[in-house]
C-alpha cells in the first residue's frame, strides 16, 4: 500500500516536472541510528523508516514532510527537526519523524507507538502499531 501511495505522488510531481529525492546514504542512516540510540533510547531504530530511506531520503510533498537523513538540510532532516521540537519541554518523550501543516508524525517513546499529534498543541490525534501505517495514513490525507 505505501509503495503504491508514493508512486502516486512520484507521478503527480514528475507531471510537474519535479523529482522524488534519491536514497539515503548508508552512513547518513547509520548517523541517524547512532544519535537516536544515544538521544532517544538505546537500541531504539524502525525497519520500516529505514526501508523508506532506502528508497528516499525524505519527502516534501504538499506540507507534509517525512524527515530525512542529509545532515547538510538543517530544516527537515531527523537530528535538526527533533532538536528544534524538543524545545518544548512537552516534546521530549517523542521522536520526531515528520510533519504536516497541521500534524506531527512521531513515536511516543514511553507508549511504544508511533502518533500523530496535533500541531501545535500536541494532542494525540491517532495511535498507530508500526511507522507504515502511520505514514500510510498521512498520505492519504494528502491524495
Amino acid at each position: 500500500m505505501l509503495d503504491q501511495l508514493l508512486s502516486q505522488i512520484e507521478n503527480k510531481k514528475k507531471s510537474r516536472g519535479r523529482s522524488m529525492r534519491l536514497s539515503a546514504k548508508k552512513e547518513n542512516i547509520d548517523r541517524l541510528k547512532k544519535w537516536v540510540s544515544d538521544h532517544v533510547q538505546h537500541n531504539l531504530w524502525f525497519s520500516e523508516y529505514e526501508h523508506f530511506l532506502n528508497k528516499m531520503d525524505g519527502l516534501n510533498y504538499n506540507g507534509l514532510v517525512i524527515y530525512n537523513s542529509d545532515p547538510s538540510d538543517e530544516n527537515n532532516n531527523l537530528i535538526s527537526a527533533n532538536e528544534i521540537w524538543w524545545d518544548i519541554e512537552s516534546n521530549t518523550h517523542y521522536l520526531f519523524l515528520g510533519d504536516g501543516n497541521i500534524s506531527w508524525y512521531a513515536y511516543d517513546i514511553e507508549k511504544n507507538k508511533f502518533v500523530e499529534l496535533d500541531k501545535p498543541s500536541g494532542d494525540l490525534i491517532c495511535e498507530f502499531d508500526h511507522f507504515n501505517q502511520m505514514f500510510e495514513q498521512a498520505l492519504k490525507n494528502l491524495l
